[in-house]
C-alpha cells in the first residue's frame, strides 16, 4: 500500500512539474526562410524576404540559397517586391500565378548594390495577368518588421 501511494505521489509530482513547465513563457526562435522553387509550393513571402536581403535555405536540401538563384520555378499567390541595393540576382526563372493565369519568365532581375537605384530587369516576358503587370514602380521604403513580444509561437 505504501509503495502504491509513493508511486502515485511520484506520478502526480511529475505531472505537476510538466504542467508548470508548459505554463512558463515560451522562448521561440525565428523560423528559417525556406524557398521551394519547385513551382508547386507557394514561395511568395519567402521570395520577397530573400529579395529584401534575408538569408534563406532550400526546402529540398536545407542548403543556403545564397545571393543568386538560377533556374527555378516559383508558384506565387501574392506580389513579389524587389528593392534595390540588396545584391540579389535571379536568373532563368519562372514565376507562376496559377489562380490569375499569369506567368513571368526571365531573363534576370538584379537588385544591385545601390539602394537608391532600381533593380535591373532584363529579358523578362509576361503572359496572362492584368495590363500593366510587371512594370516597376516607386514604392516607399519598407520599415522594420514589428514584433509583438506577447504573441505566441507559430505552430504548423
Amino acid at each position: 500500500m505504501i509503495r502504491s501511494c509513493a508511486l502515485a505521489g511520484l506520478i502526480l509530482a511529475a505531472f505537476a512539474l510538466s504542467s508548470a513547465a508548459s505554463a512558463a513563457s515560451q522562448h521561440c526562435i525565428r523560423a528559417d526562410i525556406v524557398l521551394w522553387g519547385d513551382g508547386r509550393h507557394d514561395d511568395s513571402a519567402a521570395l520577397t524576404a530573400w529579395f529584401q536581403g534575408a538569408d534563406a535555405i532550400w526546402a529540398a536540401s536545407g542548403e543556403p540559397v545564397g545571393a543568386t538563384i538560377t533556374g527555378h520555378r516559383f508558384r506565387l499567390t501574392a506580389a513579389v517586391f524587389v528593392p534595390g541595393g540588396t545584391g540579389r540576382r535571379l536568373d532563368a526563372f519562372q514565376f507562376l500565378w496559377p489562380e490569375r493565369g499569369e506567368i513571368v519568365s526571365g531573363g534576370s532581375i538584379v537588385a544591385g548594390s545601390d539602394p537608391d537605384k532600381a533593380p535591373i530587369v532584363s529579358g523578362v516576358t509576361i503572359s496572362g495577368g492584368d495590363p500593366g503587370e510587371g512594370i516597376p514602380f516607386e514604392a516607399p521604403d519598407a520599415g522594420p518588421p514589428g514584433r509583438d513580444g506577447q504573441t505566441s509561437c507559430g505552430i504548423s
